[in-house]
Formats: C-alpha cells, sequence, structure tokens
C-alpha cells in the first residue's frame, strides 16, 4: 500500500518544490530533508514543499485530496491538516526507503493510505478490421486536348465570325 506523509516543517525559509515548480523550471535549494525526516535518501522528485498560505481559499485537506487521491482522510487527520500554518513537506512513502522519523525541524501530522490502481480487470478483446484503403493512387493525366483549351478556340471563332459578318455588313 502507498501511503502519503504530510508533515509541518519548522522554518522561517519559504520553500517552494512542487510539481508545478519543477515543471516550470523552478529550482530551489533545498535544506537537508532526508535528515530532517530521519531516513538515508530523500526521492525530491516526488515530494512536494511549500507554504500552506500558497492554497489561498483551499483548504489543504483538499488539496491533498484533489492532488493524491487518498482513499479517506479521517475528519481528526482533515482537522489538523486544515490548521496547519507555515511550511507543508508531502511525502510519498515511494520517496523515502523507509517511513519518516522526524527530528526537531519536522512533525508528523499524519500518513494517509493513497489508492491502489487496479489492473486486475479483464478487458474485452478489441474487435480489429484489416484496413482497406490503400495509399491514395497518383491522379493519371488526361490525354487529349483540354476542355479549357477548347472554350478558347471556341470563343476565338466565334470573335472572328462575328468580326467577319461586320466587315462584310460594312462593305454593302
Amino acid at each position: 500500500m502507498t501511503t502519503l506523509h504530510v508533515l509541518a516543517l519548522s522554518t522561517d525559509a519559504d520553500l517552494r518544490h512542487t510539481h508545478l515548480t519543477r515543471a516550470q523550471g523552478n529550482s530551489t535549494a533545498l535544506p537537508d530533508l532526508a535528515g530532517w525526516l530521519g531516513v538515508g535518501t530523500l526521492d525530491t522528485d516526488e515530494i512536494e514543499v511549500f507554504p500552506v498560505k500558497d492554497l489561498g481559499d483551499l483548504s489543504l485537506s483538499d488539496y491533498v485530496n484533489m492532488a493524491f487521491a487518498p482513499e479517506a482522510i479521517r475528519r481528526q487527520d482533515r482537522a489538523r491538516m486544515d490548521a496547519m500554518e507555515g511550511t507543508v513537506l508531502l511525502v510519498p512513502d515511494t520517496a523515502i526507503p523507509a517511513p519518516p522519523e522526524p527530528g526537531a525541524n519536522a512533525t508528523l501530522v499524519t500518513s494517509l493510505p493513497l489508492t491502489k490502481p487496479d489492473h486486475d480487470a479483464v478487458l474485452p478483446k478489441a474487435a480489429l478490421t484489416p484496413l482497406t484503403a490503400g495509399a491514395p493512387t497518383p491522379e493519371v493525366p488526361r490525354k487529349g486536348v483540354s476542355p479549357m483549351l477548347l472554350w478558347l478556340i471556341a470563343g476565338k471563332v466565334v470573335l472572328i465570325g462575328v468580326i467577319v459578318a461586320l466587315v462584310m455588313v460594312m462593305m454593302r
């Protein structure tokens, strides 16, 4: 089971290290968070650190619910999370080799079980039909006289006929 650990950090630093800041290329020098958590290593690409005030009107429990899809947040955990001020550290257990044992700089608020994807479903086979349409055939050049050329010739013949008729009428 995957777990999300929610910790309060006791730091004055305005740390921001989230999925969004990483996607935007904004890097922040992080303190020794692995040491603060009492773990040997920490995959910082999976964690989020930010001031709770960055959420604005959104509560921390609602943010965690939307961003991490926990199975459920107990009422007392929701109340503790929503009462937090300062900087929060969200650590999925996939980012650390062992459960956190926070020291003086971090306080574990709660650990939430995350929803596990279910990949055991049996899906029906897709009906595959062979593609019958091949590559488009190239346009074969026409043989003979172009219709546009025929209209031009016919127009000249009519024009010559009109001129000849006018000349004959004038000569009388």
